[in-house]
């Protein structure tokens, strides 16, 4: 049922809104935010997605998964029975529909009825993150014990005791992991022989996560675990899990380099949704994290439970910390960087429902079980519509109404949404690309394969021979008669990383306790000494930063200041890739090294700077893939005196639309 406000229908679970301090029955919540004595009339847009029904499907199962479902008054629905159909029929499959659609359930029936059948059947779980694993293993253990096997799953990754890794290894028959960690473990596989000569099936969820030159790296070390998998027999089928994408067939195949099977049809029941398009700024006194703020105390003060996604770890902690200034019932931040345990009970709190309201960066947008949620706010469009979307599906699991309430911030690509809201909506499907041809990584990657088995020259392709030969040249490879050997000093695994910038973890540490970690670029930029810290809603103060030893300390103290860091970078060409020439303009990309120098920092209150501390800090160095535009000399003579203001509003809006 719903209610009805003029062209607005929200559904009858917000119809009990606490607003303006007393309690409206039969008022919907865009109604009662309307009423606020702060509201602007920033509801520019409201559109209602309709809801769908749920289409049923009937598959013949094994007994014992049959009674295992039952028992849980568990049906199928007919995309589901597509994905056990086709694995059935020994097909890859690619499972691209939309959140909380049921696929971790689909490709696990078929899973784990060979489990069932074949008492030597392994399984790999690859997982982009250690936190969706862990959140996972708990599901698997479940249906291992519902189904009366005894799979001794086990998550492998860096934090893994060594004393229980021989006992995973040697008995485990499904084994939950992350690409980080199977890249550095691919040399050792000759203690895995037993899981690899047995391994039916390899599992990658939240593929979707895989884009750039990320998914590159985890295209290349699959195809790395296939060479190994050969040398122990075995080929098992590969089943991925995605996000709606596009282009799920080509992605698939550039992932995985094989041909899948798509399922992508919709056919869980989905609740009705309604967007809600929030213009900031036309509440010029307000700043946007006030307003995500006043909103989202609003809807936990109404028991609606929220979800608010933010750009920035930094404007998480505000977002959170004004929300309960102004009442919010339980609001919580939720970021990278937080210790696992306090993340695990945050989460926890999110599916119990003893936790009504959360503000988070990105890391809540993956596939962690947190339930099911009333309302989702995006502070900022997130850079693609896949995140953003992935980000509004966290609302109305399964057939609950739910509401979305998206606020642009000020820059071009987010105006560009609140202007053109169709350009938004209905755009669920985004395509993903990735380039596993890229010649820097394919010769990193050679690197690799060769430390891990000896590379013969007809596994190579035309393109690949000139890298092979340029490594040989260079001193890394050596021919052998056994084939292409890796002979660098370092550890050929060391010198390749999954993605760009991840570095050795600073500890945030508080009177001798782990308050939280962040990489060393983070660091520098948010925890020299002086720098005001927000961390679940405490200030602390940093009083010192030990980079050699990974280690900052840092005082609590409410003060009525933040700061600011400044910082200057400078950019060296490594290589050039690729060129694009038009109308006398080049476009390039292509390996840079960037040097980033942390100089001082502000110090404001309220956005008036009081001082400025300069900072003795070491400069950081990092290599990663740029983008660069070659403009023509005459430029410089069409309107001298206004060059630099348009190259720097030029520069702010090329940042605005990188994703």
């Amino acid at each position: 049922s719903s209610i009805t406000t003029g062209k607005t229908s929200l559904p009858s679970r917000f119809s009990s809104i606490v607003c303006c301090g007393s309690l409206l029955m039969a008022t919907d919540t865009i109604a009662c935010i309307k009423g606020e004595a702060w509201y602007r009339n920033q509801i520019v847009h409201l559109e209602t997605i309709p809801a769908t029904d749920a289409i049923p499907a009937d598959v013949a199962l094994h007994p014992t998964m049959e009674r295992y479902l039952r028992a849980r008054e568990i049906s199928l629905y007919r995309h589901q029975v597509a994905v056990i159909e086709a694995m059935r029929a020994g097909k890859d499959v690619i499972i691209t529909t939309p959140t909380a659609s049921g696929k971790t359930l689909a490709f696990n029936i078929p899973i784990f009825e060979t489990f069932l059948k074949d008492e030597n059947a392994c399984a790999l779980y690859i997982y982009p993150l250690k936190a969706l694993a862990n959140d996972q293993y708990d599901k698997l253990k479940d249906m291992e014990e519902g189904l009366g096997l005894d799979l001794h799953p086990s998550v492998y990754d860096g934090d893994t005791p060594t004393a229980k890794r021989s006992r995973i290894r040697n008995t485990a028959r499904v084994i939950l992991t992350n690409p980080h960690a199977l890249h550095y473990y691919l040399p050792w596989h000759h203690q895995w022989s037993r899981f690899y000569a047995n391994l039916r099936y390899i599992v990658i969820d939240e593929a979707h996560q895989y884009r750039g030159v990320f998914g590159a790296n985890v295209a290349l070390l699959l195809r790395r675990l296939y060479r190994i998998l050969a040398r122990y027999g075995s080929s098992p089928q590969i089943v991925l899990a995605s996000a709606s994408v596009a282009n799920p067939q080509a992605f698939a195949r550039d992932l995985t380099g094989r041909d899948v099977a798509v399922v992508s049809e919709a056919t869980a029941a989905r609740g009705e949704r309604q967007v809600c398009f929030w213009d900031a700024l036309l509440d010029n006194a307000s700043a946007i994290t006030t307003q995500a703020a006043r909103i989202l105390a609003t809807l936990s003060q109404s028991n609606v439970q929220t979800l608010c996604f933010t750009r920035s770890r930094v404007m998480a902690e505000v977002v959170a910390r004004r929300a309960r200034d102004l009442g919010g019932k339980d609001v919580l931040s939720y970021r990278a960087g937080y210790l696992p345990r306090e993340r695990r009970e945050i989460e926890a709190g999110l599916r119990d429902g003893s936790i009504k309201g959360v503000v988070s960066t990105s890391a809540l947008e993956a596939g962690i079980d947190i339930g099911s949620l009333d309302a989702v706010i995006l502070v900022g469009f997130p850079g693609s519509l896949l995140s953003a979307w992935q980000q509004a599906g966290r609302a109305g699991r399964g057939t609950d109404p739910s509401l979305i309430v998206f606020m642009p911030q000020e820059n071009p690509l987010d105006r560009y949404f609140m202007h053109h809201p169709d350009a938004f909506l209905g755009r669920e499907r985004s395509q993903i690309v990735i380039r596993p041809d890229n010649p820097r990584i394919v010769a990193s990657h050679m690197l690799c394969a060769a430390a891990e088995l000896p590379l013969r020259d007809e596994e190579l392709s035309a393109e690949e021979k000139p890298l092979l030969q340029s490594l040989v040249d260079g001193g890394l490879i050596a021919a052998t008669p056994r084939g292409f050997i890796y002979r660098g000093v370092r550890r050929a695994h060391e010198l390749v990383r999954m993605d760009s910038l991840v570095g050795e973890g600073v500890k945030l540490l508080h009177a001798g306790k782990l308050l939280e970690t962040m990489d060393p670029i983070r660091a520098r930029r948010d925890a020299y000494p002086g720098a005001v810290l927000l961390h679940r809603g405490e200030t602390y103060v940093v009083e010192n930063l030990d980079l050699e030893n990974g280690v900052a300390q840092v005082r609590q103290e409410e003060v009525d200041y933040y700061t600011k860091g400044l910082r200057t970078s400078t950019s060296e060409i490594i290589s050039q890739e690729e060129t694009i020439e038009r109308d006398g303009v080049t476009v390039a990309t292509g390996r840079v090294r960037i040097t980033e120098s942390f100089i001082g920092y502000q110090t404001m209150h309220y956005n008036r700077a009081i001082s400025v501390d300069p900072l003795d800090l070491p400069p950081y160095t990092y290599e990663t893939d740029g983008l660069w535009i070659i403009l023509p000399a005459v430029i410089q003579n069409v309107a001298p005196e206004a060059l630099a203001g348009g190259l720097h509003g030029a520069e702010h809006a090329l940042i605005a639309m990188a994703p």
